[in-house]
C-alpha cells in the first residue's frame, strides 16, 4: 500500500537518496540501513541528524550526482515557511514598491509638463502617470496605518495557543 506523503519533505528526499545510493548510504553515515529507512518514514519516530544529512549529501555527490538534495530540500522548506510567515511584510513591501515605481515614473513627466511650452500631449501623459501614482497611495497608506495600529495596540487577533 502506498503511503500518502506531504510534498517537499526531508523524508521524501531521503527516500530518493537511499534508493539511489543503496548500501553506500549506510557506509557513509555509519548507520544501519534499517535505521536510515525508518528516518525516511514520516510516520516513524525520529528524524535524520544533521551529520547524517551532510554525509548523505556528500556521498550523493561522490556517487556522481549533481547537487545536494537533502540540503536543497531544507532550503526549499525554509523558503516556503518564510513566504508564509512573512507574507504580510512582503505584501507591504510590494505596495511600497508599486507606489515608488509609479511616483518615479510620474516625477520627471510632471516636471517636464510644468515647464513653459509643454505640449498638451506631455501634460496629458504627466497627468496620467500622476494619477497612477495617486492610485498607488491609497492601499499603501491604508497598510501603513494598519502597521501603525498594530505597533501601538498589538495584533488584533489573539495569538494561537
Amino acid at each position: 500500500m502506498t503511503k500518502l506523503r506531504d510534498p517537499v519533505t526531508i523524508e521524501n528526499t531521503l527516500k530518493v537518496v537511499l534508493g539511489t545510493l543503496k548500501d553506500r548510504a549506510a557506509t557513509a553515515t555509519g548507520r544501519d540501513a534499517g535505521y536510515l529507512h525508518n528516518m525516511s518514514d514520516p510516520a516513524k519516530p525520529g528524524q535524520l541528524t544533521v551529520r547524517d544529512l551532510l554525509a548523505l549529501d556528500l556521498e550523493w555527490r561522490a556517487a556522481g550526482h549533481a547537487g545536494y538534495p537533502l540540503s536543497e530540500t531544507i532550503g526549499l522548506m525554509i523558503e516556503s515557511s518564510a513566504a508564509e510567515r512573512f507574507a504580510e511584510e512582503h505584501a507591504y513591501g510590494q505596495l511600497a514598491q508599486s507606489w515608488l515605481k509609479e511616483s518615479c515614473e510620474a516625477t520627471p513627466l510632471v516636471v517636464e509638463a510644468m515647464h513653459p511650452g509643454a505640449t498638451v500631449q506631455t501634460m496629458e501623459t504627466a497627468l496620467r502617470e500622476l494619477e497612477h501614482a495617486d492610485s498607488a497611495i491609497a492601499p499603501l497608506s491604508a497598510s501603513l496605518k494598519k502597521r501603525i495600529r498594530h505597533a501601538r495596540e498589538g495584533p488584533i487577533d489573539p495569538p494561537d495557543g
